[in-house]
């Protein structure tokens, strides 16, 4: 089966080399004209205050920095678009493709994030599933890595489950407090397969993360007792590894996530809840099938933690 990511990586380069070559030539000239060069001084120095913001930690980030980037780069293709028009008309139906494209590529809702993996609304993963009655239904729960698996566990779990999934990529326990109430809505769960650890764990200053050990510790234990009212059988899947260290740049880094998941699990032991330990699924594939410098997978990747997450959710659905 071919995955999401396999099918828009074969969308990404539909241009011929004469098609490129067009828009090259066409995009130099205009960028030579005197209303370029000034969108482009706004621009640049727009680009180079967001680049040294987001060297910063979360917690030291100027919100304005994004929004002011955001708007100059709209402002600049809007006027690059219009010069490149100005020198060849033609070249519209190209220019309206190659913006469908980087729509594509550049649709990312956190660090390291592909399409594969976000709660873009372009990402299959994040459609609304239509219930076959006779089947029980599952939910997953969980951030960009359990959105990477998604799709693959539905397939693996066609004919067994209804496989729904959050709206929305799940982030750290305390986005779990703001929005568990309308993840579970009315319906009624057979299963809940979860998730929450690296975005609690990740570094928000020089010195604390978004969520301490013990404040992780403690909006589970209130994540749990929301779960288990609706009546379902709960799994608790472990955070995947960080690798180098953990520290994937100065202002990228991580709590230690093993540390994190033996509090978990102790927790979930003493809670009831079923665990699927996808540290150790992961931890041996990291290098082959892992990204380079990053806490997301390959496609391949997220197939293995799909293998994993399926068989866990056929035992829990067994012992309902």
């Amino acid at each position: 089966m071919k995955t999401l990511l396999f099918l828009l990586l074969a969308l990404v380069a539909p241009f011929t080399d004469a098609e490129k070559q067009r828009l090259a030539a066409a995009e130099q000239i205009a960028k030579r004209t005197p209303a370029m060069r000034e969108a482009a001084k706004t621009y640049s120095a727009a680009r180079k205050a967001y680049t040294e913001d987001r060297n910063k930690f979360p917690a030291d980030r100027d919100k304005n920095a994004s929004k002011t980037y955001r708007e100059a780069t709209k402002a600049y293709e809007a006027a690059l678009k219009k010069a490149i028009l100005a020198v060849d008309a033609t070249l519209e139906p190209l220019l309206a493709k190659q913006a469908e494209l980087k729509k594509l590529g550049l649709d990312k809702a956190n660090e390291g994030e592909s399409v594969a993996d976000s709660d873009s609304k372009k990402n299959d993963a994040m459609a609304q599933v239509k219930d076959d009655p006779k089947l029980p239904r599952v939910l997953l729960i969980g951030d960009s890595i359990s959105i990477g698996y998604t799709l693959a566990v539905r397939e693996k779990l066609k004919g067994k489950a209804n496989v729904h999934r959050i709206p929305q990529n799940g982030g750290a326990t305390e986005v779990g407090l703001e929005k568990m109430k309308a993840w579970l809505g009315a319906g009624k769960w057979d299963v809940i397969h979860f998730n929450f650890g690296l975005h609690d764990a990740k570094y928000n200053s020089e010195t604390t993360q978004r969520a301490s050990r013990e404040q992780y510790i403690a909006n589970l234990k209130t994540l749990i007792t929301q779960m288990k009212a609706t009546g379902a059988r709960l799994v608790f899947a472990t955070t995947t590894p960080v690798p180098m260290g953990g520290v994937l740049s100065p202002t990228r880094k991580f709590d230690s996530v093993e540390a994190r998941n033996e509090l978990a699990v102790q927790l979930m032991q003493s809670s009831d809840v079923a665990i699927d330990d996808l540290y150790a699924t992961a931890k041996p594939i990291m290098e082959k099938h892992g990204r380079p410098n990053d806490v997301h997978f390959a496609p391949e990747g997220y197939e293995v933690l799909a293998t994993a997450v399926a068989a866990s959710i056929e035992s829990a659905l067994a012992k309902r």
